[in-house]
């Protein structure tokens, strides 16, 4: 993906903040077009997205025992006075078409986007 940069005074972007350590946490975007993708180290990055512009995030995480966290968020961003409900990484927030927790969820949803 290609980092493309947008800027404007009267649009505020959501911004999504993506981790990834390895068999830790995984949170990743699975779909969404970004105007900026900001790789902030090895193990983060922000990709920001415009208002309108909907996208499935999805968090990950286990411990020694486990997955201890497995969702999937498909979210629309918000304008600047739209009321928008928390999701956990997207600020300011969005408005939430879809969440979903649990592998077996998280997974049936992703086999219908990818349409198999």
């Amino acid at each position: 993906m290609t980092a493309r940069s947008f800027r404007s005074d009267d649009v505020v972007l959501t911004t999504v903040e993506l981790t990834w350590i390895e068999k830790r946490i995984e949170h990743w975007v699975r779909f969404g077009h970004p105007v900026e993708d900001r790789i902030l180290d090895r193990r983060r990055r922000l990709m920001s997205f415009t208002p309108d512009s909907i996208f499935a995030f999805i968090r990950w995480a286990a411990n020694d025992f486990g997955t201890v966290v497995s969702c999937i968020d498909i979210v629309r961003a918000v304008g600047v006075q739209e009321a928008c409900q928390t999701v956990p990484f997207v600020r300011p927030g969005g408005e939430s078409l879809l969440r979903q927790s649990g592998w077996p969820k998280v997974r049936r949803v992703l086999k219908a986007i990818d349409g198999v």
